[in-house]
Parts: structure tokens; C-alpha cells; sequence
């Protein structure tokens, strides 16, 4: 989880020495590896929903209001695009990895997945900040993962903000079902809807305390020379290229530069998700450098593209 700033199980060998009718030691092994097995592969999110704040973490202070930081208008939404991969991890617990370059770990129990310790942190570079989860709990039936998450935010200024998302879904990328279906909904011409300076949709920041407007305008294209992926280009001639997994798509290769006449953008991070093909949510981390001026990392952290 990016938060803008987002991841033992063998109970019944715990009693096996005290029940008689306890599993044993093979068996339990064999049924914590089934228990672990729902939850490993690749997980989208959903298209976030602003309105049932589905995939939607609430950015703010610690007593829910905004008066610790002037520098953000809190509390925040900010929409969760990307996947996660769970892997088994040591002892019976699952890793959790997401497309941001955070490890989590967690504890395979009855009900989910839960953290293994409210003390593990990451620097997310997407978003330019450490932060560490409190809460991350996953449940999962067939291809459909529910869950729910709290951060803690640790901002370069020393204010630490309280990422909370109360509802969250995913859906598991099979591989090779319905792959065109999804390269269909990405094609197009999109164009941003109008920024709000206030919920930061549509708001580029950068490290250097700027804020202005995304207005870029998107034209799709699937690559007809490779199965799976589309091309994004700008209108400022820069061409950018992705792979699509499920509902997202991701630059691949994960860094691209382009270089225009005022400068060079490289992207590090754009992540882009749209389930009903009309609309795309997206996110992105990059750097501009221009002649004479110091390089600035710019964040977009809640995108919205409309047909």
C-alpha cells in the first residue's frame, strides 16, 4: 500500500503434545501450506471508488483533522492503484511485495492474513517518505481479496500523518484470462479531468515545494509488436510503454526517460488502473532536469482520466 506513504500458521501442532485427537505433525504442515496457498500470486486493486471509499486511504493527523500539517490539505483521499505479490515467506508466514518495492510480512492465521509485527517499516520511494503499517488484514475467497490498512506516514518535515483505509479489494491476475478484454479498456484517447487544488486530483508536487496542474492527454495504443502491453504517448511527443497485468498497467521497462526541448522527464513509477474502461485512475514518480537547474523528483499521487 502506498498510503501516500502504503504487508505460526500450524495451530493445531500448537496442542498436538495436549489433545489426543490433534492433527499430526505432517498433516498439519499439509494443511498450513493449503491455508497459505489461497493467498500467494499476483493481486490488483480494484478501481478505487470515491464514493464508498473503497481502495481509498484517509490521509490525516493523528486526531483525525488536518491542523498538524498546513502543508497538505488533510485529511486527504488518496485512490490505491497496483499489485501486490505474496510469496511464502520463513516459517510459515507470507511475504507480501508490492510494485513499489515494499516487503511486509504476515502471519497465516484462521481468519487472514495478518502482520506479523506492527513494527516493520519501508521507504517508499514512490512517494518520497518512510512510513510503517499498524494494521494490514487480508481475507481472501477464490479470486477476490478483501482488506483493510493503517500507516503511519513519517513526513520529511517530522509530522507523522495516519494513512487509513478502512474498506480495500483486489481482484487475482490469472495469466492468459482475459487479457485482451482488459489491453481493450486501456486503448483510447483519454484526457485528465479538471485539477482540484484542494484533493490534489490531477496535482503535480515536487520536492522542491511546487504544486501546478496536470493537464496531459493520453492516446493509447495496444503494441501490436508485443502480446500484453500498450504504449501511453503525450503530447509532448514522449512515448511511454507499459505491461498490462489484469486491470493495471505499469511502465515497463520500470524506467523511462524522454526528452523534450525543455528538458528530460524520467518516470520511475506510473501505475494506471481502469475497470470499466471509461475512466483511469493513475499514479506516478519521476524527475525532471532542466539546463541550469537542479533535478526535482514530481508526484502525482492521485491521477483521474477520463474518455
Amino acid at each position: 500500500m502506498r498510503t501516500t506513504f502504503v504487508i505460526c500458521a500450524v495451530i493445531g501442532a500448537l496442542f498436538a503434545a495436549l489433545v489426543s485427537t490433534s492433527l499430526a505433525p505432517t498433516e498439519a504442515a499439509a494443511n498450513a501450506n493449503a491455508d497459505m496457498a489461497k493467498y500467494l500470486g499476483y493481486w490488483n486493486y480494484d478501481q478505487p471508488n470515491e464514493l464508498t471509499l473503497n481502495n481509498v486511504s484517509v490521509l490525516a493527523c493523528p486526531d483525525g483533522t488536518g491542523a498538524c500539517d498546513r502543508a497538505l490539505p488533510l485529511p486527504l483521499r488518496v485512490p490505491q492503484v497496483g499489485w501486490e505479490l505474496f510469496t511464502p515467506g520463513p516459517n510459515g508466514t507470507v511475504n507480501g511485495t508490492s510494485d513499489q518495492g515494499c516487503t511486509w510480512n504476515f502471519k497465516v492465521t484462521r481468519t487472514g492474513l495478518e502482520l506479523s509485527s506492527t513494527t516493520q517499516q519501508c521507504f517508499n520511494p514512490a512517494v518520497g517518505s518512510w512510513g510503517n503499517l499498524t494494521k494490514w488484514n487480508v481475507q481472501v475467497k477464490g479470486n477476490r481479496e478483501t482488506e483493510q490498512i493503517t500507516a503511519i506516514s513519517h513526513q520529511p518535515d517530522g509530522v507523522d500523518l495516519i494513512g487509513t483505509m478502512k474498506t480495500g479489494s483486489r481482484t487475482k491476475v490469472v495469466p492468459g484470462r482475459d487479457g485482451g478484454k482488459f489491453i481493450h479498456g486501456f486503448v483510447g484517447d483519454y484526457t485528465r479531468t479538471p485539477a482540484d487544488m484542494h484533493s490534489l486530483v490531477n496535482v503535480a508536487v515536487t520536492d522542491q515545494g511546487m504544486a501546478y496542474p496536470a493537464q496531459d492527454a493520453l492516446h493509447i495504443t495496444a503494441d501490436r509488436a508485443a502480446k500484453g502491453r500498450i504504449n501511453a504517448h503525450t503530447a509532448d511527443g514522449c512515448n511511454w510503454s507499459f505491461s498490462v497485468r489484469g486491470n493495471t498497467a505499469e511502465l515497463d521497462p520500470a524506467t523511462q526517460t524522454c526528452h523534450t526541448e525543455t528538458g528530460d522527464l524520467t518516470l520511475l513509477y506510473w501505475a494506471m488502473a481502469t475497470d470499466d474502461g471509461r475512466h483511469i485512475n493513475d499514479f506516478l514518480h519521476g524527475t525532471i532536469t532542466r539546463p541550469g537547474m537542479p533535478t526535482s523528483n514530481v508526484y502525482l499521487y492521485s491521477g483521474l482520466l477520463a474518455r
